[in-house]
């Protein structure tokens, strides 16, 4: 299971960090432990390095960051912003700072577009490239977090035929379609809780169509890329 943050406070993921720890869950790569928690950052924005990789150093645990290739070291374009404010993103150096620590590195596609929407071509060029990359500069790349969420059964095939070992944000079935859990700055201890335990279940449905909402308007990201002609 992956825990991955659309935004939180450094307070808020201490303590996310925290109570992992206290419900004595495993915090680890994939392939490490088959019971593991694995803490993910989509994007790869530099707050990741500001004010997460301090916090992660000081809890002992690593994390997986998933980067947009074609926006490693610059403001990320590929968004709307509602207050005109651009996030940077991690340079290389960070990465290999941040890599030589113990984080690991995979894709978020050369540039986050929502891959359902392109041709097969485009979406080869998207994973096999981003994939190319990333090993080269790191040596290697196992995962792939799906930009949206958006995947289909092609694109599941097309990553398996990229050499990709993990993918992330399906619904579970397989290890390229592995469920994401979102960390948003309305969440608690509680409601981590209840992602972790899966319960009550009631509890747990609710969540998870939270996420789905909260996903599903993502679409004006999408929708905005699409008025420019990049979709």
């Amino acid at each position: 299971m992956q825990f991955c943050g659309t935004w939180n406070t450094p307070g808020q993921f201490a303590i996310f960090l925290d109570q992992l720890l206290k419900l004595g869950n495993k915090v680890d790569l994939p392939k490490e432990s088959d019971k593991g928690i694995i803490v993910a950052f989509d994007d790869g924005e530099d707050t990741i390095y500001k004010y997460a990789f301090p916090i992660l150093k000081r809890f002992n645990i690593r994390a997986l960051v998933f980067l947009v290739v074609n926006y490693i070291g610059k403001h990320n374009l590929w968004d709307i912003s509602m207050t005109g404010k651009r996030f940077r993103h991690l340079t290389w150096s960070q990465i290999f700072e941040m890599k030589k620590w113990g984080i690991e590195f995979g894709s978020h596609t050369m540039s986050h577009r929502n891959l359902t929407l392109m041709s097969k071509q485009e979406v080869e060029y998207e994973i096999f490239e981003s994939k190319n990359v990333l090993d080269q500069k790191l040596g290697g790349c196992r995962s792939i977090s799906y930009p949206f969420n958006r995947i289909n059964q092609s694109i599941v095939e097309t990553v398996s035929k990229a050499g990709y070992e993990f993918g992330f944000g399906g619904d579970g079935r397989s290890l390229l379609m592995l469920k994401k859990e979102g960390m948003y700055i309305t969440d608690t201890a509680r409601t981590l809780r209840t992602k972790v335990l899966e319960k009550p279940a009631f509890l747990y449905r609710y969540d998870r169509l939270k996420q789905k909402v909260i996903n599903f308007f993502t679409i004006a990201t999408m929708l905005s890329r699409q008025r420019k002609g990049i979709c």
